[in-house]
């Protein structure tokens, strides 16, 4: 029974490496039109708000007040984003925001 979950792990970990691998080797062999560049320079973002979107519209944590803790911090981050105009520092701003309010709230 072992056995077969150690093979089963390690043919999955072979498929997702090779899915992840797979396409930017292929994609490094060749040159892609511009209008192709700017179309997936939008991928990081569209990612990033999907994964923002489903934390505040899933399970948004409250205050017993009833203002959303992660929709605070969500603001925060974006200011953050705005006025530095990068990702880790906004990622870090919505992180600490969420750890802070959290904690001040006593949640």
């Amino acid at each position: 029974m072992e056995r077969n979950v150690l093979i089963t792990i390690v043919v999955a970990a072979l498929v997702t490496a090779v899915m992840r691998v797979g396409p930017i080797l292929l994609l490094s062999r060749f040159r892609l039109a511009p209008l192709a560049q700017q179309w997936l320079s939008f991928i990081p973002a569209g990612i990033m708000a999907a994964i923002v979107t489903a934390e505040l519209i899933e399970k948004p944590a409250m205050t017993p007040s009833g203002l959303s803790l992660s929709l605070l911090a969500a603001l925060i981050a974006a200011l953050t984003g705005i006025i530095t105009r990068g990702l880790f520092a906004t990622v870090l701003a919505g992180m600490v925001a969420y750890t802070a309010l959290r904690y001040g709230f006593g949640l």
